[in-house]
């Protein structure tokens, strides 16, 4: 039986949503002995140079946290995990559950400028543009026509969007969308200054230019070196924001944990670095690493238009071959959880691992079956090459899979180690064999995770594998009423996906940090995200 699943449930979400009023700040928590440092000055590390800082384009999980720390949208998510009015201080929802009628509460940009409705529209046009970058436009699917909008098939003025006036937008969807609220919570839906983006098109680039609306606004950007955002007074619920400022370094690991051994940054590792391997069971032995499980999977994708991995056959002998559990224990210490699908088991979907053990026989027998198929021969095995961002886990998790293969299939693949721009420019051309990636849920659902391969060509698949099936399987668990039925439809889609194996599972995400203790009240959600709009930090 799989598992009820309380996010569907929609009836529960028009009730809330159709009585959501701002909401009563909670109390204080008692502090004792404590005060609120002079300073208030928050220093973490972010390891490298931010890709983007426009919410259109913030795809990775690093420009996605400084964008929401930048900006913010209709609504957001709280320190429990629960969806809740942000800029919109009331939301009304049809019925049928496709239309949503967003009230916006009094608020302004950083420039001073009054925020509207007017800026949520420009915002997703510019997004939706056909002739635009809008790596992020697969989030606004959602919203009537948006797809075809950004495929040239339809005038962007027909975008579901109406601005009733100044402070009303009315949304319209394609279909009920049951995480709709979580959804507009994400940078591809914030707004931006369109006054601003008119007449000053590449403000993204520099903090003279760069206007914001969220609790924090661009102070300094040292590219390269740092970058200082401070405490936006200008932010409609500034009281709330206790960081008067973050600096926000880019050192290497081995830095970062010096650094913060010496007291200077108060926060180490995940969400926006990671710790080195080798450090951590010092670190575990000492007490101060901490861990949380987030929706996220770092697998193996393949590059299915390639002969060599054009059947599934070998796809399958080349995933069953790997030992995840050695893996995560030798190579990773311990730090992560095993891979036995593709969606984190949290979400609901598996009734029994997708991923099971098989004997030396049956891999080799898959092998030698699948490369007949294509007409090759196992020594063709060492024209493959996997392609990696060079830090350090990708870099060990790529020897240990070229070593495992080695020792089962006697054939040694190539490795191919890049910086990230590298890594990132040759996935987008397609541009390799296998590639580790990885993905960390958008929203609390598993839709999240399967939607990404649901079109051969999306920039998001990167696999050139697709299934009829699969897609209109997804297509229905959206137009669904019935929670258990929708479950079912996406765990068939999973099971869809790994039967076919264009990727390759290998690892759950848990997030390892160290945090000093003076700083209160980070929120690290279950998508990997981290927010310091309530952080404060404290005196014993």
């Amino acid at each position: 039986m799989l598992k009820k699943c309380t996010l569907f449930l929609a009836t529960f979400v028009v009730i809330f949503f159709n009585s959501c009023q701002p909401q009563p700040k909670p109390p204080k928590a008692k502090e004792e002995k404590e005060s609120a440092t002079a300073s208030s000055v928050l220093k973490i590390n972010i390891r490298t140079e931010p890709r983007t800082l426009d919410p259109a384009r913030a795809r990775d999980l690093q420009s996605i946290t400084l964008t929401r720390m930048l900006f913010e949208g209709l609504t957001r998510v709280n320190q429990e995990e629960a969806v809740e009015p942000a800029l919109a201080n009331k939301i009304d929802i049809s019925e049928d559950l496709k239309t949503y009628t967003f009230h916006l509460r009094d608020s302004v940009w950083s420039n001073g400028d009054p925020v509207t409705t007017k800026d949520f529209v420009h915002a997703w046009r510019r997004i939706l543009d056909p002739s635009s970058m809008g790596e992020n436009a697969f989030q606004l699917y959602a919203i009537k026509n948006a797809k075809a909008c950004k495929e040239g098939k339809c005038p962007l003025d027909e975008l579901g969007v109406k601005v009733i006036d100044e402070k009303t937008l009315q949304v319209e969807l394609e279909n009920p969308t049951p995480y709709f609220l979580e959804l507009a919570s994400y940078p591809a839906f914030f707004p931006i200054n369109a006054r601003v983006d008119l007449e000053q098109p590449r403000w993204v680039e520099g903090k003279e230019d760069y206007v914001s609306n969220g609790p924090f606004k661009l102070k300094e950007w040292h590219h390269h070196d740092k970058i200082c955002v401070v405490k936006n007074e200008k932010y409609w619920d500034a009281e709330t924001v206790q960081i008067q400022q973050l600096h926000l370094f880019m050192v290497s690991e081995e830095t970062e944990l010096v650094m913060f051994e010496n007291h200077k940054l108060d926060w180490a590792g995940s969400p926006l670095s990671t710790l080195p391997i080798d450090a951590l069971p010092k670190l575990r032995e000492m007490q101060v690493l901490k861990s949380q499980p987030i929706l996220g999977t770092y697998f193996l994708r393949l590059n299915t238009k390639n002969p060599l991995l054009s059947s599934p056959k070998i796809r399958r002998a080349l995933c069953l071959s790997i030992d995840r559990e050695a893996v995560v224990e030798h190579v990773l210490m311990g730090s992560q959880v095993a891979a036995n699908g593709y969606v984190p088991s949290a979400l609901g979907l598996q009734e029994c691992p997708y991923i099971t053990t098989a004997s030396e026989e049956d891999l080799q027998e898959q092998l030698r079956e699948g490369l007949q198929e294509v007409g090759l021969e196992k020594g063709n095995l060492a024209d493959i090459e996997l392609l990696y961002a060079s830090n350090e886990r990708s870099q060990r998790i790529a020897y240990a899979v070229q070593e495992q293969w080695m020792q089962l299939f006697g054939v040694q693949i190539k490795l191919f180690g890049v910086e990230q721009k590298v890594y990132l420019e040759k996935l987008q051309k397609g541009d390799f064999q296998i590639a580790a990636g990885s993905w960390l849920a958008d929203f609390n659902d598993a839709f999240s995770f399967l939607e990404i391969f649901k079109e051969r060509d999306s920039n998001t698949n990167r696999t050139s594998w697709s299934n009829d099936s699969y897609a209109q399987m997804l297509d229905e668990s959206n137009t669904t009423s019935d929670p258990l039925k929708r479950l079912q439809l996406l765990a068939n889609c999973e099971k869809i996906l790994l039967d076919a194996m264009p990727i390759i599972p290998i690892f759950h995400y848990n997030m390892l940090y160290m945090q000093n203790e003076n700083v209160k009240n980070i929120h690290v959600s279950r998508m990997g995200g981290i927010d310091f709009r309530w952080a404060r930090i404290v005196q014993n």
